[in-house]
């Protein structure tokens, strides 16, 4: 079970969207600091591993520690495992640096992305390359960055050209109760399903993968 893809190079021509970006993720840092969120991983209503953020106050930067672990198992085997740990620093909305490791069943992924004078260094398994600022990472923990149209994978050396809809609002029942959430689907090179609390912030998530439906339900 393959969750990533090859790198292709990025160029972010266009910048529409990016005003309400920074915005959104001002507003969703300073609700943030100090907090972590728990998502349960569930492969055709199966628990298979857990995804969390843990939000950091960290002098003048917001300090996002990620990590996933999944593992699928058939008649108590494990058949496939992913791995995947990162940490992100952001400032008045933007990306000051992100460094991450994966672990892909065997294939391993070092990546890393700094800013410095406005341009960014990405580094792929020991492999430069620059990249005008600013950018757009998928980490999904606000709605803000829906609407860059173009999100550069954390994790992999992937570019996802993508539209965002909004579907309308759901209540969605978590373990700390009740959520009013907007719904968005994202289409094009990435397909998810994403619900948002009124503060922004992820409550769940929805996609098919190799013929199975994920989710990531907030506890």
């Amino acid at each position: 079970m393959r969750w990533g893809g090859r790198w292709r190079r990025l160029r972010l021509g266009r910048r529409c969207g990016l005003a309400a970006l920074v915005f959104g993720l001002l507003a969703s840092a300073a609700a943030l600091a100090q907090e972590r969120l728990v998502f349960d991983v569930l492969r055709d209503g199966e628990t298979i591993g857990s995804h969390h953020f843990e939000f950091e106050q960290e002098d003048e930067a917001l300090k996002v520690s990620v990590e996933t672990a999944l593992a699928v198992k058939v008649a108590f085997i494990t058949v496939s495992r992913y791995e995947h740990k990162r940490v992100e620093r952001w400032r008045n909305g933007l990306l000051l640096s992100l460094a991450g490791m994966t672990n892909d069943d065997g294939e391993e992924t070092e990546l890393s992305i700094v800013l410095k004078d406005k341009e960014y260094t990405r580094t792929i398994n020991g492999r430069d390359e620059q990249l005008a600022a600013p950018i757009v990472v998928a980490s999904l923990w606000s709605k803000s960055v829906l609407s860059g149209g173009k999100l550069l994978s954390p994790e992999k050396d992937e570019v996802y050209r993508v539209r965002a809809d909004l579907l309308g609002r759901e209540v969605i029942t978590l373990e700390s109760g009740d959520v009013e959430a907007e719904r968005y689907r994202l289409s094009g090179q990435l397909s998810r399903d994403l619900w948002y609390g009124p503060d922004g912030r992820l409550v769940q998530i929805r996609y098919e993968h190799e013929g199975s439906v994920v989710e990531f339900v907030r506890r």
